[in-house]
């Protein structure tokens, strides 16, 4: 594939908005990514390149918008290591069954899958939902008692130190696999998946759950996108500008632009989703 210069700059523009909107909407950047560049393939500014090399290219830029992004939660304490890797190892899984199943599917297939996902993900984001841990009935994990998945971190909005201890670890650990599974599948991070079964069935404190996918995201993003690389699905000339430009706008969105989390711009963003829905599975069939 040869790309202008022209069009290397409309795909670093494409991942920068994708890098950029994701961390104000708290999105992953492949919601945005995918179906832009596929937009730009259909116009045929990217010749050559189909759907399975987008969705690979999407899977890669995981890895570093991971890696950027957990470095600073590694060092607050944030990010549970111990539960990442548990969870890691059966959600790593996911993303090799998902990565496999989604090179012997059709394009079309792929954009209704991903189309679905997007109404998904418009529809929370809609209904403005939030995920809250339930209220400890006392139970004992066995499992989360003898692997130590359990933590504490300091709180800086509310300014002490908040103790967890994971509960429903083998409930969690099988649910986890479906995160994987779609990371690997759509190339995207997983984390709409994760973050629930973090709180709701691991009862972790929402900015663990949070911190933790992102570890578990950068797992499925390195081993999805091996599967896509053996089948010859990389495309380094298309990855290399979407990963700088990803890079690039998820640093800004987070370090300058967390004040724009409002309703207003989440619903306004969320009916853009859902016309990009609709487009990408009309787009499946016709």
């Amino acid at each position: 594939m040869v790309m202008q210069v022209a069009v290397i700059l409309y795909v670093i523009l494409i991942a920068f908005l994708a890098g950029f909107i994701g961390s104000i909407l708290g999105l992953g950047g492949g919601a945005i990514l995918v179906p832009f560049l596929d937009f730009l393939a259909e116009s045929g500014l990217l010749p050559g390149v189909n759907i399975h090399q987008i969705i690979a290219t999407s899977l890669v830029c995981t890895i570093a918008t991971s890696s950027t992004s957990n470095s600073i939660y590694i060092e607050k304490r944030i990010t549970n290591m111990r539960i990442g890797i548990f969870l890691g190892t059966i959600s790593i899984l996911g993303a090799f069954t998902g990565a496999t199943i989604s090179i012997m599917l059709q394009g079309n297939i792929l954009r209704f899958l991903f189309g679905l996902l997007l109404i998904f993900t418009s529809y929370n984001m809609i209904r403005g939902r939030k995920f809250k841990t339930r209220k400890s009935e006392g139970k004992k994990d066995k499992i989360a008692e003898l692997l130590g998945l359990m933590g504490q971190y300091y709180d800086e909005s509310e300014k002490r130190i908040i103790n967890y201890k994971a509960q429903n670890t083998l409930k969690g650990l099988l649910l986890t696999f479906f995160g994987g599974l779609l990371s690997g599948l759509l190339g995207i991070g997983g984390g709409v998946i994760n973050v629930p079964i973090l709180v709701i069935i691991l009862n972790l404190p929402p900015k663990v759950a949070s911190a933790t996918s992102l570890f578990i995201i950068g797992l499925n993003g390195a081993t999805g996108g091996t599967i896509y690389w053996l089948n010859g699905l990389i495309e380094p000339l298309l990855v290399a500008p979407a990963v700088i430009g990803i890079f690039f706008g998820a640093t800004i969105g987070t370090k300058f632009f967390r004040r724009l989390r409002n309703e207003t711009l989440r619903k306004i963003f969320a009916i853009f989703l859902l016309y990009v829905a609709i487009r990408m599975i009309y787009k499946a069939f016709y």
